[in-house]
């Protein structure tokens, strides 16, 4: 009785040392999706309005804050599009990015993955097509919301099918 004691105590004392180890931390932002600036990839004239904190696009209900909304945005981006039909051109290229609360926008990044989400890498001629005209896109509007402009993280996934824009999300 004493000995399993004993043994509960010293497996009890190895497990809470192990947990207290000094671990590198790694430094996490204050929500989900935050793009940080990266002075190799950004327009240091972009600024945000609030660098702690930037609200995720659907926080609070407010959802798509386009001039137009969904439509509008989806046919400004298929009028511009040149459609280059290229085989293997399949798959998904996600678009982040922040609207200040001026409704300027800055901070783009692309990511490209194929249809079952793994990582591929698109034709130029897509991806830099795709990521200009959404540089591009001039009817972001300013969100307001309990007495204050916001920032607000966005994104645009498209849906290609060899080269073929079939989709545009959200």
């Amino acid at each position: 009785m004493f000995a399993h004691k004993i043994i509960t105590f010293i497996t009890f004392y190895f497990i809470m040392s192990s947990c207290s180890e000094n671990k590198k931390q790694e430094q996490y932002f204050n929500d989900l999706g935050e793009i940080p600036f990266d002075e190799q990839l950004d327009d240091k004239n972009f600024t945000v309005c609030h660098e702690d904190l930037t609200l995720p696009f659907n926080y609070g209900g407010f959802g798509l804050i386009y001039e137009g909304e969904k439509r509008r945005l989806v046919e400004t981006i298929k009028e511009k599009f040149n459609y280059p039909r290229t085989k293997g051109q399949t798959g998904f290229i996600t678009i982040r990015f922040i609207i200040n609360c001026e409704g300027q926008t800055g901070r783009f990044r692309v990511i490209e993955t194929d249809l079952n989400l793994k990582a591929k890498k698109f034709d130029k001629n897509v991806s830099t097509q795709i990521l200009n005209i959404t540089k591009g896109l001039d009817g972001w509007k300013i969100l307001e919301r309990w007495d204050k402009m916001w920032d607000v993280q966005q994104y645009l996934t498209f849906k290609f099918e060899d080269g073929i824009l079939i989709d545009v999300l959200p």
